[in-house]
């Protein structure tokens, strides 16, 4: 399974990669991610992945004429081990075990990782000027901490997207997951506000695997509470 899990993963990463959706690092943390995804979690966990990446990369191309070039040129291995390095580890433990807190988190990491990306994504075509969500003070498009009422009705629906998935096909609960995902993207807004930029170590890739913990932990715990 994780044999076949590299050469499907690879071959989405290099037509990623000649998208330009991935750098050439990039392509080959997600090749990596999605073996391990694929080949100890199986197909139904891999298509919430697939999910993720495809319907962020759309929404980036969408937004790609509000960020600077810079900003365009596909997303880094960094940048990808931050938003699936998480749900990577819960497929490892997810080999050999039932336990439903575990299939949780993996769909609570994905689903954090949709809700930021589609509230950033879809938050730069907002018309309104999005406010630090700390002191409500209007701030500049794509600044960290900053939200708009379109960014955050996206990542709502992101990790609802996400959500569903969970429920259909991996039986976890679409509230919980709901939840978390949305809960989570929060945290990375406020801690983006407070923290990033002002601490070296506190970078975006930073929040992101925090984001993308916290929803793995919050959907974990809520397994077992909610339908």
């Amino acid at each position: 399974m994780f044999l076949i899990g590299l050469l499907l993963s690879g071959i989405i990463a290099a037509v990623a990669w000649r998208a330009r959706a991935l750098t050439a690092g990039g392509a080959a943390a997600a090749t990596i991610v999605g073996a391990v995804i694929y080949g100890f979690g199986g197909v139904a966990w891999a298509v919430l992945l697939v999910v993720f990446f495809l319907t962020s990369s759309i929404l980036t191309r969408a937004g790609g004429g509000q960020k600077p070039a810079a900003d365009r040129t596909g997303r880094t291995a960094g940048q990808v081990l931050a938003n699936g390095i998480v749900a990577a580890a819960f497929a490892l433990g997810h080999t050999g075990s039932t336990a439903v807190w575990i299939v949780a988190g993996f769909a609570g990491a994905v689903a954090a990782a949709t809700a930021d990306t589609w509230a950033t994504e879809i938050g730069l075509l907002s018309k309104t000027p999005p406010r630090l969500i700390t002191t409500g003070r209007v701030c500049a498009p794509g600044q960290s901490g900053g939200i708009t009422s379109l960014g955050t009705r996206g990542a709502i629906a992101g990790a609802g997207v996400i959500a569903v998935l969970g429920n259909l096909l991996l039986g976890t609960s679409f509230l919980g997951v709901l939840i978390a995902g949305t809960a989570a993207m929060f945290v990375d807004s406020v801690v983006g506000a407070t923290l990033e930029g002002r601490l070296r170590m506190v970078t975006n890739d930073t929040v992101n695997l925090l984001t993308t913990t916290i929803g793995a932990v919050l959907a974990a715990a809520l397994a077992a509470r909610l339908p």
